[in-house]
């Protein structure tokens, strides 16, 4: 595969970069990290990735990495301040920035030719448009819609801050690109198309993109109101809308912070957008990728019939396009509401075997994909109780998308478990920051309830344990951590309240059952934890 960008062409195949026709003498670590980046343009990458790829398993510097990056640029014309196609993304890793179009071996190295206007980028059915997409083959890009996001405006009285415009914007493109479902056009490109007074269609069009994501922010003393909309490009109408309130705190942390709160609640809204779109189409005569939206949508409802609806739909698109991760991460994700849908009362050392072994199928198509390594971070500790496995996926996965609040859940679960409590508490703190309201709230209540006890604050459990129950007075969990928590404290009547519950969910109330149910990686945990169950005064 070639790709074509400014007046570079790289020449996958024959391992060269010409410009103007002129080869470009570059090391070939430098031509495979140039070709690495402008192959995964559509995301940040990651440090980790940038050393599996291009070292494998050697062991090398910082200083090296920075070295090709550097010699990557330099071949480029391009430099750190400028960051005209390379550009850092603070925290995260590097993004191709460029407008690169791919090409064939055997085409000459010319731009693809415009795609029908009117379609946003993506072949259009019927007379004259050329063949349909194959529904069995895997999703080109010109199947996944793609997104672009608008730069930012500051609508501040006085003084403008380009800055703070820029750097949300810039987390904004990194956070939604980090989701992978759908492309995200590169800022350069939405940049140029911006000011030219525009309509949503023709900016589209333009743009090569169905939704575009326009955002703005104002300050009001010591506060930020930030403005994000979602349009649907081709129908020329908004179909979403969300404002966050924020306190100026520090600059860089501010806006991670607000790109991820806006990419959590933006996804599930362009997944519904996509299935709602696909759902004027027979399931019969979906393509893979609107299959994959389909089932995207039911995960997001988490209804029982609905979760496995999405897993046989997923199913079917993983069969339609084998060499796709997506609809296997679908698959784990959906097995994975149903486990949770019964944790409290399941057997949790089987709860999430099915989870893991979609997440696994998934890995082997893609490693960079995130939701699989959360997912096999979530089957190594229960299933497998294999802590360090656990911790290296779910690291990675935090890596690969920082703004996704289920690897905050993941992330604090099993460093509590593996021993690490405040780490712990840090990552589910979180949590709260990247989604106000994350759905299982409850189960990090109950966590954050666990991790106090652990640490011998009482009183900080106590609090968090009453959050939980407050928010599901059925979360098993959350009552089997109030006994243990009562029997370490001396109050017999509110262990006798909490076991009293438990009994009438269904779930064991005897002691040994309880404790070997949790992955507790310090024996001093595990025992403490028994002894509170065993001083509660019950009989368990």
């Amino acid at each position: 595969m070639n790709y074509v960008f400014a007046d570079f062409e790289l020449d996958a195949d024959r391992a060269e970069l010409r410009r103007s026709g002129e080869i470009v003498r570059v090391e070939p670590q430098v031509f495979d990290l140039i070709r690495m980046l402008v192959s995964a343009r559509d995301r940040v990458v990651s440090r980790d990735e940038i050393f599996e790829e291009i070292w494998g398993n050697r062991i090398v510097s910082d200083a090296a990495l920075s070295s090709r990056i550097r010699d990557a640029r330099k071949a480029l014309g391009d430099d750190g301040s400028t960051q005209r196609f390379i550009r850092t993304i603070q925290r995260r890793g590097i993004r191709f920035v460029g407008e690169a179009q791919e090409q064939p071996a055997a085409a000459p190295a010319a731009p693809e030719p415009p795609r029908p206007a009117g379609h946003a980028g993506i072949p259009v059915a019927g007379p004259g448009a050329g063949p349909s997409p194959d529904p069995c083959a895997g999703p080109t890009p010109f199947d996944r819609p793609a997104v672009a996001v608008l730069p930012i405006r500051d609508l501040s009285d006085g003084a403008r801050s380009d800055a703070l415009a820029s750097g949300l914007t810039d987390e904004l493109i990194a956070a939604l690109s980090a989701w992978r479902y759908f492309p995200v056009i590169a800022r350069n490109s939405a940049q140029r198309f911006a000011d030219a007074g525009l309509g949503a269609g023709d900016l589209g069009v333009a743009l090569k993109a169905r939704y575009l994501v326009e955002g703005s922010f104002h300050r009001v003393g010591q506060r930020l109101k930030v403005q994000v909309s979602l349009t649907d490009a081709e129908e020329g109408c908004q179909i979403w809308s969300h404002r966050i309130l924020c306190d100026m705190g520090d600059l860089i942390d501010m806006e991670e912070d607000i790109a991820a709160q806006i990419a959590t609640v933006i996804a599930p809204e362009l997944e519904g957008a996509e299935a709602r779109r696909v759902l004027r189409k027979g399931p019969e005569d979906m393509t893979a990728w609107e299959l994959a939206m389909r089932a995207a949508w039911l995960v997001g409802q988490r209804d029982r019939d609905g979760l496995i609806e999405a897993e046989r739909l997923a199913t079917r698109a993983a069969e339609r396009s084998p060499d796709w991760s997506v609809p296997l991460c679908l698959v784990a994700v959906a097995r994975f509401q149903q486990a949770m849908g019964g944790f409290s009362a399941a057997d949790s050392a089987t709860a999430f075997t099915p989870t893991l072994e979609a997440a696994r199928r998934a890995m082997e198509i893609d490693r960079s994909a995130w939701i699989a390594h959360a997912l096999s971070a979530v089957g190594e500790l229960w299933t497998n109780r294999n802590h360090d496995l656990a911790l290296l996926h779910v690291e990675r996965a935090i890596a690969l998308n920082p703004s996704a609040a289920m690897n905050y859940h993941f992330g604090g679960c099993i460093n509590g478990f593996s021993g690490h409590s405040d780490r712990a508490r840090q990552y589910q703190e979180r949590l709260f920051r990247v989604d106000p309201v994350y759905t299982y709230r409850a189960v990090i209540e109950a966590d954050l309830g666990l991790w106090h006890m652990l640490d011998e604050q009482f009183d900080a459990a106590d609090s968090r344990l009453s959050r939980a129950l407050s928010w599901d007075p059925t979360y098993g969990r959350a009552l089997q951590r109030r006994i243990a928590l009562s029997g370490l404290m001396g109050d017999r009547d509110a262990a006798r309240e909490a076991a009293g519950r438990l009994t009438e969910l269904g779930m064991a109330c005897d002691a040994e059952t309880i404790a070997m149910s949790y992955p507790f990686r310090r024996d001093a945990h595990r025992e403490m934890f028994l002894d509170g169950l065993r001083r509660s005064g019950l009989n368990l």
